[in-house]
């Protein structure tokens, strides 16, 4: 299980970069895949998981050649520089979701919220969940019947999700609610939340110096301190997109 997070807001150019660079990244796997497959070598799992080594790295595999390793940097440069170019997404694991919310908790960026609003009952509005995914992606589902008394009561069901999707629970208390990270169904995390986060961060770092704050962040987190700082540039960024969802 992981937590992607899209901005509900996106640049063009952005999008345009994105395409571009995902049919970059196409194209050298397709370069890579046309390689014998000989030359991709043997997965050494027992070696992998002694020495903590990833599948995906060439130092798992046994026998593979330099030009399939060449192939294989570049589709993960390729990936790596779509991935930066897509300021609009951020992914953490399940536990890196963990860890992070633990840290934004202790910081104050985050809050125990109380229970959000129970989520709406299509049955309520005289119709299905199937009506609801129906009139939303009318293209996954060609076959579904669509009758006009269905598409307004699916609107109504979306409307009051999205209300509950966007609760945030304590009016008088800054910052995101952790249920927005409790689950991946699509929280929509608002400006005003995602603000307030940002800027406890930077409160925390001008009253305790960089060099505490980034400590309390290793305390957490362990070494990885740039990602963590690319969590808050993402946060901020949202500020001026709408929010982000939470899937």
């Amino acid at each position: 299980m992981s937590y992607d997070m899209r901005w509900v807001e996106r640049d063009e150019a952005e999008v345009a970069e994105v395409e571009a660079l995902q049919a970059l990244l196409c194209a050298k796997c397709e370069a890579r895949d046309a390689l014998p497959e000989s030359e991709k070598g043997v997965l050494n799992a027992e070696r992998a998981r002694r020495e903590g080594i990833s599948f995906v790295d060439d130092a798992a595999w046994d026998g593979r050649t330099e030009r399939y390793r060449a192939a294989e940097a570049e589709v993960h440069a390729a990936y790596k520089a779509m991935r930066d170019a897509e300021k609009s997404y951020f992914r953490l694991n399940i536990f890196g979701m963990g860890c992070y919310r633990n840290l934004m908790e202790t910081l104050g960026m985050a809050f125990e919220d109380d229970p959000h609003p129970p989520f709406p009952d299509a049955e309520d509005y005289g119709i299905t969940w199937d009506d609801v995914y129906a009139a939303e992606s009318p293209g996954d589902h060609p076959d579904h019947e669509r009758a006009d008394s269905a598409l307004a009561a699916a609107l109504k069901v979306r409307e009051a999700a999205d209300e509950v999707l966007r609760f945030h629970g304590r009016t008088d208390t800054p910052g995101i609610p952790l249920h927005k990270f409790g689950s991946n169904d699509g929280w929509h995390v608002l400006p005003a939340e995602a603000e307030a986060a940002v800027r406890t961060w930077h409160k925390f770092v001008e009253n305790e110096g960089e060099e505490k704050a980034l400590t309390v962040v290793r305390e957490h987190l362990g070494d990885d301190v740039s990602y963590w700082l690319k969590w808050i540039e993402y946060l901020a960024g949202s500020v001026r997109h709408g929010g982000f969802k939470v899937y």
